[in-house]
């Protein structure tokens, strides 16, 4: 949903980016509203329209009572940075694609059913169910609700001092990501007790480490992706649900954290971990052993004790 309005909103600011332009077309977009939006844009392009009036003359191409002013202004306003809305470009066209993974597993069903060759008739239906069964993992996450209202959320930043101290790692590397590269190298994921955070910690750096452009919009999809990965590959190790990782993330990038946060609170969590290590294993080396001990000083089996001597009587020897 934030990847879509945020390549309108791209448009609307600046009509004039052709990389978006002559990649997308309107049926990538999943939201009837969004396609409208887009549709309109490509026809102010092709009749000149003066870049000053495109969002009135959008709002009148458009003709829903969803779609107006106040909305497409918000969209501009709040458009993403070049870097960012090429990154958003990329996820609204694999949203299209996964959810179009459906139609293409159709035709080899339907041939699999058709074919007289027991070959043949195999090697369809694998690939039929193969895809079928992506489109049942990948599809969901990317088609939006047509009644989903098209208003922008409004994030509510925290206080930074009621930050999970995990949370704040993550916090500081949205909002400035030029340390993942020096951070990644000694902030193990391990270290992170939950495993949602220790995921979008991992994907957080990977992302960040090349300068690859980061937001909460980014990085929530790629979480979301890694999950569906897992879900598809590990059906029995999907990592726990969560409410709304995107509205979470939305209120990390807004909550002000001083720079230089991740790698203070990353050594507190890195000494933590180390001493809870430790400890862990030496508990458990006392434990072995005290294990082996009980085996060495227990009875042995199959050995009796010595069984204790009849006296004797001393009886006079008789000569003959």
């Amino acid at each position: 949903m934030r990847a879509e309005q945020g390549v309108l909103g791209a448009l609307l600011a600046d009509p004039n980016q052709p990389l978006i332009t002559d990649n997308l077309i309107s049926d990538d977009f999943s939201h009837p509203a969004h396609r409208a939006i887009y549709s309109a844009i490509l026809d102010t392009l092709v009749t000149g329209e003066d870049p000053g009036r495109i969002v009135a003359a959008v709002v009148t191409i458009v003709d829903r009572p969803d779609v107006d002013t106040n909305l497409l202004d918000a969209l501009a306003a709040a458009a993403p940075d070049d870097q960012r809305v090429h990154a958003y470009s990329q996820i609204v066209i694999q949203a299209a694609f996964d959810r179009d993974t459906i139609d293409f597993a159709e035709p080899y069903v339907t041939a699999a059913t058709q074919t007289t060759d027991p070959v043949a008739r195999d090697a369809l239906a694998r690939l039929g169910q193969a895809l079928t069964a992506q489109a049942e993992i990948f599809a969901p996450a990317s088609t939006i609700d047509p009644d989903q209202a098209l208003s922008l959320p409004t994030v509510v930043a925290l206080a930074a001092a009621d930050l999970h101290p995990e949370d704040a790692i993550i916090a500081d590397l949205l909002q400035h990501p030029e340390q993942a590269r020096d951070v990644a190298a000694w902030l193990t994921p391990d270290v992170f007790t939950a495993d949602e955070r220790r995921l979008t910690y991992e994907l957080a750096v990977s992302i960040a480490y090349d300068h690859d452009p980061i937001d909460a919009v980014i990085l929530a999809w790629n979480v979301e992706r890694a999950r569906e990965i897992q879900s598809l590959w590990a059906p029995h190790q999907r990592l726990p649900e969560t409410l709304n990782h995107y509205t979470h993330l939305a209120r990390l990038e807004v909550t002000a954290v001083a720079v230089g946060t991740a790698v203070t609170i990353g050594h507190d969590l890195v000494s933590e971990h180390v001493t809870v290590t430790l400890t862990r294993s030496a508990s458990a080396a006392e434990a072995a052993a005290i294990a082996r001990s009980a085996e060495v000083e227990g009875p042995v089996a199959g050995v009796e004790p010595p069984r204790e001597s009849s006296p004797t009587l001393d009886v006079p020897r008789i000569e003959l």
